[in-house]
């Protein structure tokens, strides 16, 4: 065959579409699959910064537990206890976080405190996920009978963490 026989004959262009086809197929695949992994990195990222802030919250309350002294909440002139200062930050991907009470079937924050589940904190991301763990102090939020858990949303806060005792027993109350 001559060189200029070669550049003549159109048998090789027959199967030009079907390779041109398969080639942004398996582009397309290996795009798609580039991009959900990127996007689940980041989205891991947020999650492991929001664990960090929640660890911060739950140490400084663990601490506080473990250590006691106690201000009787019922008793206005009770100076005594400990209280601390924490900001934290939580992310745009969370729906909430709860400290001192366990997931509501509905995906919402319970209003009311269980005994049994007031040492549960949990977060809710924006994709569905719930992710609960539990610690050793029991938390309440500032209400009049500490009997409701203490909810936080996305956005920056300066928290303030004080022991406090009632009847029912120690918390560490959040506000």
């Amino acid at each position: 065959m001559t060189l200029g026989a070669f550049f003549k004959d159109g048998s090789a262009i027959e199967g030009m579409p079907m390779r041109i086809a398969v080639t942004l197929i398996l582009f397309s695949i290996i795009l798609g699959l580039s991009a959900k992994a990127f996007y689940n990195f980041t989205y891991d990222n947020k999650e492991k910064k929001l664990m960090g802030e929640i660890n911060l919250i739950e140490k400084r309350a663990a601490a506080m537990y473990i250590q006691g002294g106690a201000r009787d909440f019922n008793n206005p002139d009770d100076f005594s206890g400990s209280m601390g200062n924490i900001r934290v930050n939580i992310p745009d991907d969370v729906v909430f976080v709860v400290f001192g009470g366990m997931p509501a079937p509905e995906n919402k924050p319970l209003e009311t405190r269980d005994m049994r589940t007031d040492n549960v904190y949990y977060y809710v991301m924006d994709n569905g996920r719930v992710q609960a763990g539990s610690s050793i102090a029991r938390y309440s939020s500032n209400s009049s009978d500490l009997n409701s858990p203490f909810v936080l949303y996305p956005g920056k806060y300066e928290l303030t963490l004080e022991l406090v005792k009632n009847k029912n027993g120690t918390y560490v109350k959040i506000e």
